[in-house]
């Protein structure tokens, strides 16, 4: 985020109306009527991350103003543009000038508004950038109009490197991809800022059930789900980074490299495995931008890992020759380093099949149902599952065990201790068993109130539905008895070593949900 949307987020809730500082002005000698003036709150120093501009509004006379009219002319400036922010609704832009409003000026008295924004254009020339001419109106008690003025003079200043990211659709909805599959990423980069940039990294990020088919040496990898995978099945390396060769030249203002042409072949393409999910409109990214900010955006290390072929990154970028990028594709947004493309999926199919152990206890008793949910394959999808508690019985919340799968809320959303009928998601993707990832394991609290009906049910959905052709393992009767033999553990006086190693598991198991998470979308499943 840049420094401008900073401040931006910070000062437009209170700065919405203009605020007045209702303080008195020292004068040797108060002028008969309004005396108007404008000054402004910082110095007109511009580069392309723009500056918000505030304006002062005096009235230096003994007498009140109303109607308060200033005006804004950015007409003579260049390389500059002016905007007005949506949260500023008392001043409004027309071509290059910009008028607020105030309704009245107390005599002696100063009022501080935000007014408008310059940016400077891309590419522009450090420098003298000309004047905002700045003019007040209002009228006086008696009716008289009285003017003043008050002007900004502005300057850009250098804005350093701005890299931006550029890239197309893998496919389109006619042409989807599936196993086997491999096609090129478009990407490009360009400089459109004001000096060169030479210490620049590009990276690369594809979905599940994708990868990366180059292994530059000199570029490092990231796999969602590392390990050894049968053969068809892909799962990464998921995202590459390389950092620009060290002899290369600095991009040059204006400047880009495509690392596609005209007929198809790209430094980096993708591959697709057996387990992608579909039909679906999936995607990935573009992403660039400067090697000091890399740190902050790379995954845990033991997740990483360096390319093994003997070609090298730096080799493939020195055959590229530099391109100036079009005029009609300019960006004038400093913070678009990055760029996504979409991907389209053939239909597959996943299996995903829930368990659950039966339970005994006494009345009373609080008790814990073993149960597991697993996805077959062969593709990676998506899955909630719903617990319905048999008649005298309800489902018990649990803080430790259950926080990341299940929701224990009401109909207005408020969290409850017990319910009668609970969903559980991991909120996330669900990828099948040949990615080493094992499903969920682990136990749901159920209170025994009466005997036991047999209506208790515990059902998967998956997503998309119609990609499971095996229903029959989709649903599994909840079996609670009284007294018996059950394979249930009371949750009273049981072993505490026992259930605090239960706690750790799902720990382990909710910090790979929640790592996953953050890099997919998130899909949320109801009954």
């Amino acid at each position: 985020m840049s420094f401008l949307k900073l401040r931006l987020v910070a000062g437009a809730a209170a700065l919405v109306i203009a605020t007045s500082v209702g303080a008195s002005i020292p004068s040797p000698a108060l002028a008969a009527g309004p005396q108007l003036e404008i000054s402004y709150d910082t110095v007109g120093e511009v580069d392309n991350s723009g500056r918000l501009i505030g304006a002062y509004a005096y009235n230096w006379g003994d007498e009140p103003a109303r109607d308060v009219t200033m005006t804004f002319d950015a007409s003579g400036l260049r390389d500059i543009d002016i905007s007005v922010p949506d949260w500023i609704d008392h001043c409004q832009l027309d071509q290059q000038i910009v008028t607020c409003h105030l309704p009245t000026l107390a005599a002696e008295h100063t009022e501080w508004t935000h007014a408008f924004e310059l940016k400077s254009k891309q590419q522009s020339k450090p420098g003298p950038a000309g004047t905002v001419k700045g003019a007040i109106r209002a009228f006086g008690p008696d009716g008289t109009e009285y003017t003043g003025g008050g002007d900004l003079e502005v300057s850009i200043v250098e804005s350093g490197p701005d890299l931006v990211a550029s890239t197309a659709d893998i496919n389109n909805a006619d042409d989807p991809v599936g196993g086997g599959d491999v096609r090129p990423v478009t990407a490009a980069i360009y400089n459109d800022g004001d000096t060169p940039a030479g210490d620049w990294y590009v990276q690369i990020s594809v979905p599940t059930g994708a990868g990366i088919v180059e292994r530059y040496s000199d570029c490092e990898y990231l796999d969602w789900w590392p390990g050894e995978h049968p053969d068809g099945y892909v799962y990464g390396p998921n995202v590459v980074t390389c950092p620009a060769p060290a002899d290369l030249d600095p991009l040059g203002v204006g400047e880009g490299l495509n690392f596609a042409d005209e007929t198809g072949r790209s430094l980096f393409h993708v591959v697709f495995g057996k387990n992608l999910r579909g039909p679906d409109e999936t995607g990935g990214a573009v992403q660039v931008g400067l090697v000091d900010d890399l740190e902050a955006e790379r995954a845990p290390s033991k997740l990483t890992r360096k390319g093994s072929s003997g070609k090298t990154f730096a080799d493939a970028v020195a055959r590229l020759k530099p391109t100036t990028r079009a005029a009609s594709r300019r960006e004038g947004n400093t913070g678009n380093n990055w760029a996504g493309f979409a991907i389209w999926t053939k239909p597959n199919t996943h299996d995903f099949a829930i368990t659950a152990e039966p339970v005994s206890g006494e009345i009373g008793d609080t008790v814990e149902i073993p149960y597991a949910v697993i996805n077959n394959g062969p593709s990676d999808g998506g899955a909630s599952w719903t617990f319905k508690a048999p008649t005298g019985t309800v489902l018990v919340r649990d803080d430790e065990y259950d926080g990341p799968w299940c929701n224990f809320s009401d109909e207005d959303g408020r969290p409850v201790k017990e319910l009668p009928e609970v969903s559980c998601s991991t909120e996330s993707e669900f990828p099948a068993k040949a990615s080493g990832y094992q499903g969920v394991k682990e136990k749901m609290k159920l209170r025994i109130i009466s005997t036991p009906g047999d209506d208790g049910t515990l059902r998967v959905r998956s997503y998309p539905a119609n990609a499971d052709p095996n229903p029959a393992n989709d649903e599994v009767e909840l079996v609670v008895t009284v007294g018996g033999s059950g394979g249930g553990l009371p949750v009273a006086g049981a072993n505490a070593a026992f259930i605090g190693g239960i706690g750790g598991g799902v720990v382990v198991i909710g910090a790979a949900l929640f790592f996953l998470a953050r890099r997919r979308r998130i899909v949320t499943f109801s009954e």
